[in-house]
C-alpha cells in the first residue's frame, strides 16, 4: 500500500520567515447564538510564508501568477536527492546524484533539521548558479528544497535562472521523515494571482 508523507511546514505564530516579511498571525473570534458557539480565525500571512511556491511574477521576469502555474508540473513523478552536509550545492554535487530522467527534483539538506524550529542559520543550505545551470539542462521543471530559499540569502541568482527557464520553486518543505529516492508530489497552492502562493505538499510513496 502507498504511504503518504506530509511534508507541508504547519503555519504557526512561532514559525521561521524571513526577517523582511511579516511573522504569521492568526486571531479567532467567538461567537454564541442560540447556544451554539462557533469560530471564525482570520490569518495574516504572505505569499511566501510556510511552504510555498514561487511564480515568474515573483522575480518579475514574466507575468505569470501562482494561479497560472501548470498543474501537471505541480502533481506527477518526483526524485528525492539526498545532500545533506552541503550548505553551498554545486553542479559537481548534482553531477554527482542520481537525477537523469527526472522531471522534478527535491533537495534534502540539513533545513529540514530546523526548518520547523529554527534556529535559522547565518548561510542555509542553497544552490550555486552552476547547480541550477545544471538542473536547467537537464531539463528539470521543478525544483524543492528543504529551506527557506533556493538561493544564497543575498542573491538572488539562482531565482532568477530557474524561473526565467520555466522551473517552478518549492520551497520551506519538511522532508525530515523522507528517504531518499522516487515518489509521487503533490502540491496544490493557493489559487491567488500574485507572486507565489503557499502551499499543501504531500508525497506518496511509489
Amino acid at each position: 500500500m502507498p504511504t503518504y508523507i506530509d511534508i507541508t511546514v504547519p503555519l504557526t505564530t512561532d514559525m521561521l520567515t524571513w526577517s523582511t516579511h511579516e511573522q504569521f498571525e492568526a486571531v479567532t473570534r467567538e461567537t454564541v447564538h442560540n447556544d451554539r458557539r462557533t469560530r471564525v480565525t482570520n490569518l495574516r500571512l504572505g505569499t511566501h510564508t510556510g511552504t510555498h511556491v514561487d511564480s515568474p511574477f515573483h522575480f518579475d521576469v514574466g507575468d505569470q501568477t501562482a494561479d497560472q502555474l501548470s498543474l501537471d508540473v505541480l502533481m506527477g513523478p518526483a526524485r528525492v536527492i539526498d545532500l545533506r552536509g552541503i550548505v553551498a550545492i554545486t553542479a559537481e554535487n548534482l553531477a554527482a546524484a542520481d537525477i537523469a530522467g527526472a522531471d522534478r527534483v527535491i533537495l534534502k539538506t540539513d533545513g529540514s533539521q530546523w526548518i520547523r524550529t529554527g534556529p535559522f542559520p547565518k548561510v542555509p543550505p542553497h544552490l550555486t548558479e552552476g547547480a541550477a545551470a545544471v538542473l536547467i539542462q537537464q531539463g528539470i521543471r521543478l525544483l524543492g528544497i528543504d529551506t527557506l530559499s533556493v538561493d544564497h540569502p543575498e542573491s538572488g541568482a539562482v531565482h532568477l535562472a530557474l524561473l526565467n527557464a520555466g522551473v517552478i520553486i518549492l520551497e520551506t518543505i519538511d522532508l525530515s521523515a523522507v528517504e531518499p529516492g522516487d515518489y509521487h508530489l503533490t502540491c496544490l497552492p493557493l489559487r491567488l494571482p500574485y507572486d507565489g502562493a503557499p502551499a499543501r505538499a504531500v508525497l506518496r510513496t511509489l
